[in-house]
């Protein structure tokens, strides 16, 4: 039986505690909420409040997305939300929610083609959806059965394979990669096993021969997956699974068991979920070095402060480095939703670093006069928080460069930006209402008369949860890109140097280090 903090878990505890500084426990304002998933830095939340979904974000609170209901998941950068929409016939159908729903609604996605009249008007919801645009969840197929599905706008939706396919089955979630498809297939006398659809295969769950209950997260390529219902001498417990290690199980708190993991961090070393059942539950954590443990134990030993009258019934989310989780519990207002940031402090400068080649180059003058097409072409700066200006909450801000950190360089040659009236400025542009973006006007160079230009426009949304300076860490390619356009113009634009981008890196930079402090992540997610 799993029950309480052993010597060793305190031990453990009482080191996570070591130098933790700025942590926060933030109640999302917003009565009745269930919180159901998190963005991959932590920034935004979407959750369910009775038949409403929402989207909360530090700077804005939560948000009713009008007509869009279920919120189930949501991809890395939260844009969209996945959950179900009321289409013309007034049935429930599977549908995305972007940022820019109160001006074009949700994108529907619909029932299964041919499927039978659902149940109670319900004829599909959407689980989770990948960075690159695939939905998974359940329908009802023509037999009125429910089904996993896989949707993309090319393709449209489709039926996942099980080995039972006469019994019903649903997908819970996909990879951020979408390479890897979770969820459970039901045996036939009615129990759920755990299905993972991956490498074109569909392997059933088993821990010591029997089915698990069901597959329920995963972390970005689906390496690590998580969730529920492998049953040990102990109980029913919270599982984590590898390709190389197959089910473990990693416990339950209590004495009854029943224990559910519904989030991983990206390295698979902190899973986050709920012990128990009904309001007899808690919100806990599992690492390699605490075992399961509550959250609120997790929480006060790296320096949290639970307010009085909260109790903590399930954690739902877990950022990718593991430092965010949000959840939802009882509080004083009744039941409601949380975040809590274990995070030593926010950081202060961020660093820009881009990559490219010369496209075109008619410059007659200054340092990059002459400089062959295909000439190889970095660009890095810093840009700070201090004196930055929130054009709109948590979606547009202008941050100033640090101007003795800028360097454009191209072999023996560099070229530096020099003060002008506008700054210059980095805008950092977040779900604006849809678009993100990295804009650096037109700004003027160490050389007179000539100017910089560095602006990428995303219409998807998905480079940014936020467009906070804190925890950006993220590199780009050009394919996330509809519009590049990076130069050094003079002669009012009539003559320039034009570069092609080959990757753009933000990485956060932390306040007790003016370069390096959280060092930087160059891989997307």
């Amino acid at each position: 039986m799993r029950t309480t903090l052993h010597a060793g878990i305190a031990f453990a505890l009482a080191l996570l505690a070591g130098g933790a500084q700025a942590v926060s426990f933030t109640a999302i304002d917003l009565p009745s909420g269930q919180a159901t998933g998190l963005s991959h830095n932590g920034r935004i939340v979407g959750g369910v409040a009775g038949k409403a979904a929402w989207r909360w974000t530090p700077q804005r609170g939560a948000v009713v997305l009008d007509g869009f209901s279920d919120a189930n998941g949501m991809s890395s950068w939260a844009q969209p939300l996945a959950g179900s929409t009321t289409d013309g016939n007034g049935n429930r159908v599977a549908a995305l929610a972007y940022s820019n729903h109160e001006f074009v609604g949700p994108t529907v996605i619909g029932g299964f083609p041919g499927g039978g009249p659902g149940f109670d008007g319900h004829l599909a919801t959407a689980y989770d959806v990948s960075d690159n645009g695939i939905a998974v969840g359940l329908a009802y197929d023509a037999d009125n059965n429910p089904i996993a599905f896989r949707w993309s706008a090319a393709e449209g939706m489709t039926r996942l394979p099980v080995n039972r396919p006469a019994n019903y089955s649903r997908a819970n979630g996909i990879s951020a990669d979408g390479s890897t498809i979770y969820g459970w297939n039901d045996q036939d006398n009615g129990g759920r096993t755990g299905v993972i659809w991956q490498g074109g295969q569909t392997i059933d769950l088993t821990y010591q021969g029997e089915g698990v209950g069901e597959a329920l997260a995963s972390n970005s390529d689906g390496s690590v997956i998580v969730g529920s219902g492998a049953f040990t001498e102990n109980g029913s417990e919270a599982w984590r699974w590898t390709a190389a290690t197959g089910v473990q199980p990693i416990g339950f708190i209590g004495a009854m068991g029943g224990a559910y993991a519904f989030a991983v961090s990206e390295d698979g070393n902190v899973v986050v979920g709920a012990s128990g059942f009904g309001w007899d539950r808690s919100a806990v954590v599992w690492t390699p070095a605490t075992g399961m443990v509550t959250l609120a134990d997790y929480a006060t030993a790296q320096g949290v402060t639970i307010p009085a009258g909260w109790t903590l019934a399930t954690a739902s989310g877990v950022s990718a480095d593991g430092k965010t989780i949000a959840g939802w519990g009882l509080g004083n207002a009744g039941m409601g939703s949380f975040v809590i940031d274990l995070h030593a402090s926010e950081a202060t400068e961020a660093l820009v670093e881009a990559t490219g080649t010369v496209n075109w180059n008619d410059l007659g003058s200054g340092p990059f006069a002459g400089l062959p097409v295909g000439s190889k072409v970095s660009m890095s700066f810093r840009i700070a928080a201090a004196g930055a200006l929130e054009m709109e909450p948590d979606q547009a801000t202008k941050y100033p460069v640090v101007l003795d950190s800028f360097r454009l360089e191209a072999g023996a040659a560099n070229e530096t930006l020099v003060a002008n009236a506008a700054g210059p400025g980095l805008i950092l542009s977040n779900d604006y209402p849809k678009s993100d973006g990295i804009h650096l006007f037109s700004t003027p160079t160490a050389t007179a008369g000539q100017a910089l230009e560095f602006e990428l426009f995303n219409p998807g949304g998905d480079l940014f949860d936020s467009d906070s300076l804190a925890r950006i860490n993220r590199t780009f390619g050009p394919e996330f890109f509809e519009k590049i356009a990076w130069s050094v113009q003079a002669d009012g634009g009539a003559t320039g140097m034009w570069l092609d981008l080959e990757s753009v890196t933000i990485s956060d930079v932390g306040a007790s280090d003016a370069l390096f402090a959280d060092g930087f992540d160059d891989a997307a997610p």
